[in-house]
């Protein structure tokens, strides 16, 4: 099978882990064998015509490269579909930016509007949680709930160098100029904290992935304040690594945490109410800071290899 995957998501030199967990499916799927793959990326980052030029050049690429199937990673990576009706069949996989507020309103509607129309030319549309399947019920007979998974043999616990003037560490997942992370709210928990626990934190922002891996098994906790998410990666890396989570409840957080050690959905944006949950992962020993979140991942099915296996199913359900 030959695929075409269409995206505005993929890493750059100055954005390393941009569309990271996009390229890494991408890898997943062309390990389970029989694949031919050709990546397209459309750099919006770098300009905005860049979304007009890729109609000429994906209708370009589509004639004179036999294709079986399209694959596109987020709404906008669609356009071309407004302008031409590709033969083949055409997957797209949303990433909930595409859906909720996470820029300026004339943004949000502009690229709302636009995935919308696009939806009704194509095959089938993978989202990422049950929120995004009740937004897009009149597309029902076209979903599939299918989130983006985690390498478990790059993301697992390890055991690190003893530090006896270790602080206690919390990781913050994301890059804190991003409004939709809150790190308003991150800074005044660990603010609350800090009268009595000797905090570091963490930033999980632009890091290689052995960076996040050898980060994420130095962390006690991680802790999501984000407003809106779809299916955050950090989250699943973390439980990858049984780290403890406590997180507001976007996404599909909710359904990845439940009954997970040592994690905690928190249902409010007031700094007060992560106190407790925080303190108490805190104020374990050291030992005990763990989660059993891996387990969970594979329950779920949410192992890279497992993912890969879900999206060749949809994929040969197109053909």
């Amino acid at each position: 099978m030959k695929v075409l995957y269409v995206t505005n998501m993929f890493p750059v030199p100055d954005y390393i882990y941009f569309g990271i967990h996009v390229r890494e499916q991408i890898q997943a799927i062309e390990a389970l064998g029989g694949f031919e793959k050709s990546v397209y990326f459309i750099n919006g980052r770098a300009g905005k015509l860049n979304y007009l030029k890729s109609i000429a050049g994906i209708r370009k690429r589509v004639k004179e490269e036999k294709f079986d199937l399209i694959h596109v990673h987020y709404g906008l990576a669609g356009l071309f579909l407004l302008f031409f009706k590709p033969a083949i069949p055409v997957v797209m996989t949303l990433h909930s930016g595409e859906l909720y507020r996470k820029k300026g309103f004339w943004n949000h509607l502009m690229q709302k509007n636009i995935t919308l129309a696009l939806l009704r030319r194509v095959r089938k549309i993978v989202v990422l949680n049950d929120d995004m399947v009740r937004l897009l019920q009149p597309h029902a007979p076209k979903l599939v709930k299918q989130p983006c998974g985690t390498d478990l043999g790059l993301f697992r616990e390890r055991s690190l160098p003893p530090d006896p003037h270790r602080k206690l560490r919390i990781g913050f997942p994301g890059n804190p100029a991003r409004p939709e992370k809150n790190f308003a709210l991150f800074e005044e928990i660990v603010a609350m904290l800090r009268p009595q626990f000797d905090v570091r934190v963490i930033e999980f922002h632009n890091q290689s992935r052995e960076e996040v891996v050898r980060n994420l098994n130095s962390i006690d906790l991680l802790l999501m304040t984000s407003l809106v998410e779809g299916s955050p990666q950090i989250i699943k890396e973390a439980l990858a690594c049984n780290r403890p989570v406590v997180s507001t409840n976007v996404g599909d957080v909710a359904d990845v945490l439940e009954g997970v050690r040592n994690c905690y959905l928190v249902e409010s944006f007031d700094a007060k109410t992560f106190i407790g949950p925080v303190s108490q992962i805190l104020s374990l020993p050291l030992h005990e800071r763990r989660s059993d979140g891996r387990d969970k991942l594979y329950k779920m099915g949410l192992a890279a290899d497992q993912v890969a296996r879900a999206v060749k199913q949809v994929y040969e359900e197109c053909l």
